[in-house]
């Protein structure tokens, strides 16, 4: 297979991945304006391109030797050094002014050039440039991970995974050019595998935008736009359909919310939803759920709690609404919450049963005055639980 690989098809074949690549950043940045980098990206893969045509009219000896060496390492040199710039942006989605810096290399190397000519010998021309490219691929597949904390795409594995084997493999040309006889393949056919890890890279550059829009369509579907928690539907994906033994389902509903819009308006009805939702994420365990479910009702649920360690949540909760004063316009509103609580004692009940509890308890707290908690207790064994979760006031 090693022999069928002649220097022009390597050299149209690379060039040919890079403008394939630059194709798909340029439409990607079209469809996906907001993605930082892909423009960038982009004229780095033209700039390569660009470096891998004159190194092919070159080694046809259509341009002279002292022309298309020292112009090819500097551009592809460049290329590589965007590609970083631009990779850093498409994956952090944010701008750092320093990256630039980035470009002095190539900068530095056509000067070591100019003074040196060193470029005209092929062995430390391409030595030279291939490092170069490792280090860029190597940096570019470092900030795929580190970014994954923050944006963990599922993607991000396989790109860093492919950006590593591209650095890899130029670190193989390199020891191919200095000592031929280490590597099982040869210099040729590292090359030739390059090839095939740009067109990779370029994909999973594609795929990465996606996977970014999809979990933006996602948030959007799971979150209430007012408060920025989740939404009902987000809460009921969350929950168990079956096995809530030692779980606990609070409902929450604050109290004389429809007179706060009355009275204020509904921008300071707003404010207080808005103030209430932070308030009760500030104060929750990793692990616990917490959406709004409509109007002025919120859900909470609460994994592996008993009724003590859930009493003792939601009363701080209330505690601290009650300390909530939010001021609108000159004027302080003071809010209260009323809240209903019931812990699973049956690995078979369902959560809609365990809503109806919940939501029975919270009666059960307006009944009694409004502010206050109230743990479920099954009612007399003639009165049957039906009441409906939505409700105002």
């Amino acid at each position: 297979m090693t022999a069928q690989l002649d220097l022009a098809t390597v050299l149209l074949l690379h060039k040919s991945s890079f403008l394939v690549g630059a194709l798909c950043f340029l439409y990607l940045r079209w469809q996906s304006p907001r993605n930082e980098g892909l423009g960038i990206l982009a004229a780095g893969f033209l700039f390569l391109a660009l470096a891998s045509t004159l190194s092919g009219y070159g080694e046809q000896k259509l341009l002279p030797a002292i022309l298309w060496t020292l112009s090819s390492f500097t551009l592809g040199l460049g290329g590589y050094a965007l590609f970083w710039i631009g990779l850093r942006r498409l994956s952090g989605q944010r701008r750092h002014r320093a990256d630039w810096l980035a470009l002095a290399i190539p900068l530095t190397g056509a000067i070591a050039g100019l003074i040196t000519h060193f470029h005209v010998i092929n062995s430390i021309r391409a030595s030279a440039f291939n490092t170069g490219a490792f280090l860029f691929l190597a940096a570019s597949a470092f900030a795929v991970v580190a970014d994954r904390k923050s944006e963990p795409l599922p993607v991000r594995t396989i790109f860093a995974a492919s950006l590593a084997i591209g650095a890899t493999l130029c670190l193989a040309v390199v020891v191919g050019l200095l000592k031929p006889d280490i590597l099982p393949i040869t210099t040729t056919y590292a090359f030739f595998l390059l090839i095939i890890s740009h067109f990779a890279i370029a994909l999973f550059a594609l795929v990465l935008v996606k996977e970014r829009a999809e979990a933006a369509l996602r948030r959007t579907a799971d979150t209430d736009m007012l408060t920025g928690v989740g939404n009902r539907r987000w809460f009921l994906s969350q929950l168990p359909r079956f096995g809530w033994k030692g779980d606990a389902l609070a409902v929450m509903d604050l109290d004389f919310f429809k007179r706060i819009n009355d009275r204020y308006g509904h921008q300071a009805g707003d404010q207080v939803l808005i103030a209430f939702a932070e308030l009760v994420r500030a104060n929750l365990r990793a692990t616990d759920c917490f959406a709004r479910l409509g109007g002025e009702e919120f859900g909470l649920y609460l994994p592996k709690t008993n009724e003590v360690q859930a009493r003792a949540i939601v009363e701080r909760l209330r505690l601290a609404t009650e300390q909530l004063h939010i001021h609108c316009d000159g004027q302080r509103i003071a809010v209260s919450v009323s809240i209903g609580f019931v812990v699973g004692q049956d690995a078979k009940s369902s959560w809609e049963e365990l809503f109806s509890m919940a939501d029975a308890a919270l009666y059960q707290a307006k009944d009694a005055g409004r502010n206050c908690i109230v743990a479920y207790a099954p009612p007399p064994a003639s009165f049957a639980i039906g009441i409906p979760i939505a409700r105002t006031g």
